[in-house]
């Protein structure tokens, strides 16, 4: 990542990142509530990579957090 060294874009990248999440956390809620009524195997696919996504997310806002309180200490 290009950002190892610069605060301000490791600000941006965790609230794209937080954006990014709340937005896929919307479209699994919506997913499941479609799930409870009908059992498609294309909606179970998709809930699947969803979780998996917002997994990802999760660690990579985990990853952001820690780089961008250490660049902040440093200070």
């Amino acid at each position: 990542m290009g950002f190892e060294n610069d605060f301000e874009a490791l600000q941006t990248a965790v609230f794209e990142t937080e954006q990014r999440i709340k937005k896929l956390e919307k479209h699994k809620e919506s997913v499941t509530k479609e799930l409870e009524e009908s059992k498609s195997d294309a909606l179970i696919e998709t809930l699947r990579r969803l979780e998996r996504n917002l997994d990802d997310l999760h660690k990579k806002l985990e990853f952001l957090i820690s780089e961008r309180d250490s660049k902040n200490t440093k200070k």
